[in-house]
C-alpha cells in the first residue's frame, strides 16, 4: 500500500483550521486598530476669556477657529487688536456662555475669572492658563507654547524671528535719559513690568525700577517732581471725570511738566506682551533721540528725604 509523506501536502482538516485562525487574526487586528487612538486634529473652537491670550491667539489662527474672544478685545481703548476682533463673538468671562460654545480649547489669564476656570476644568473642559509677560523673553516663550496648543508652532516661530529682528535693529545709546511712568492714582510701573522692559528697550531709564519699586507701585508726587526725569510717560486720560486723574491737574505736576519732556502712550501698546510693544518702543526711542546727553542729576532714594545721584 502506498504511503503519503507528511510533507507533501496538507492533511484532511487543515485547510479549514487554517482559515479559521486567519479570521481570529484578522479580527484581532481590526479590534486593535479600533483601539488605537487617531491622531488628534488642531483645536478647531477656541475661546479665549484673557485680553492678552486674544491677541496672541488672533496672531496665530484663522478667525474661523476662534469661537469666542474677551469683549475687552473688541474695545479701542482696550486692545491694539480691535479691528480684527470686531467679526468675533465676544465672551464675558462667565462659565455658562462659555460652555454653550462647545470650546476644544480655553485660553485664559492666570488672573482670569478664576471661578470661570474652576467650572470650565471640572466640566471637562481643556483650560490653559498664561502668566502675564513681564521681559521679552517672556513674549518670545509665550508665543511658542502658544503656537504649540493650537498647532501652528510654524507661524509662532516666523513672529518670534520677526521679533528678534526688528529688536536687533533696536539702538543701544551710550546716554540713557531718566524716564518715568505716570498714571491715574499715582501709579508707575517698576521693576518685573513689562513697560520697563521697554523704557530698557528704547533706551532709557526707568524712574520706579532705580528708586527700588517693584512691579506696579505708588509714586508720590514729591518724589517725582524732586527726581526730575527727563521725561515723564503718561497713561490716557478719561473723558467723564475721575478722582483718580485729578493728579495730573495738580500744580506741582505742571511745574515738572514745563521742565521735563511728556509723552502719552496708549496703554494698548503695553498691556500685552505681544510683538506690538515694539510700537510703543519706537515711540519712547524717537523722543528719547529728541532730548539728546542729559546731564547727572539726583534721584531720590524711596523711603529718605535724601538724594543721590545715580548716572
Amino acid at each position: 500500500m502506498r504511503r503519503r509523506c507528511p510533507c507533501t501536502g496538507p492533511r484532511r482538516g487543515t485547510l479549514p483550521m487554517v482559515f479559521a485562525v486567519h479570521r481570529r487574526l484578522f479580527a484581532v487586528i481590526a479590534l486593535l486598530a479600533c483601539c488605537v487612538p487617531a491622531a488628534a486634529e488642531p483645536p478647531q473652537r477656541i475661546a479665549s476669556l484673557n485680553l492678552c491670550t486674544d491677541q496672541m491667539l488672533m496672531l496665530l489662527v484663522e478667525p474661523s477657529r476662534i469661537a469666542s474672544v474677551s469683549f475687552l478685545a473688541q474695545r479701542a481703548d482696550s486692545s491694539v487688536m480691535y479691528r480684527e476682533a470686531a467679526a468675533l463673538k465676544a465672551n464675558y468671562g462667565r462659565a455658562e456662555e462659555v460652555f454653550v460654545l462647545h470650546p476644544d480649547l480655553v485660553l485664559a489669564g492666570t488672573f482670569t475669572a478664576r471661578a470661570t476656570v474652576s467650572i470650565l476644568e471640572r466640566l471637562g473642559k481643556r483650560v490653559e492658563l498664561f502668566e502675564p509677560a513681564t521681559t521679552f523673553d517672556d513674549i518670545r516663550a509665550q508665543l511658542l507654547r502658544m503656537g504649540d496648543l493650537v498647532e501652528e508652532r510654524a507661524k509662532a516661530e516666523a513672529l518670534v524671528a520677526a521679533f528678534d529682528e526688528q529688536v536687533r535693529l533696536l539702538e543701544r545709546p551710550q546716554h540713557r535719559p531718566l524716564a518715568a511712568f505716570y498714571f491715574a492714582n499715582s501709579y508707575t510701573s517698576g521693576r518685573g513690568t513689562l513697560p520697563s522692559s521697554v523704557l530698557e528697550a528704547a533706551g532709557l531709564r526707568n524712574l520706579g525700577a532705580e528708586l527700588g519699586l517693584e512691579q506696579t507701585a505708588a509714586l508720590p508726587l514729591e518724589v517725582l517732581v524732586t527726581s526730575r526725569p527727563d521725561l515723564v510717560v503718561k497713561g490716557r486720560t478719561y473723558d467723564r471725570p475721575a478722582l483718580a486723574q485729578e493728579i495730573f491737574v495738580h500744580p506741582a505736576l505742571a511745574y515738572l511738566d514745563a521742565r521735563s519732556e511728556e509723552a502719552v502712550l496708549p496703554d494698548t501698546y503695553m498691556v500685552c506682551g505681544t510683538p506690538h510693544v515694539l510700537r510703543a518702543v519706537q515711540r519712547l526711542a524717537d523722543i528719547r533721540r529728541q532730548l539728546g546727553s542729559p546731564a547727572p542729576r539726583p534721584v531720590a532714594t524711596r523711603g529718605s528725604g535724601s538724594a543721590t545721584t545715580v548716572r
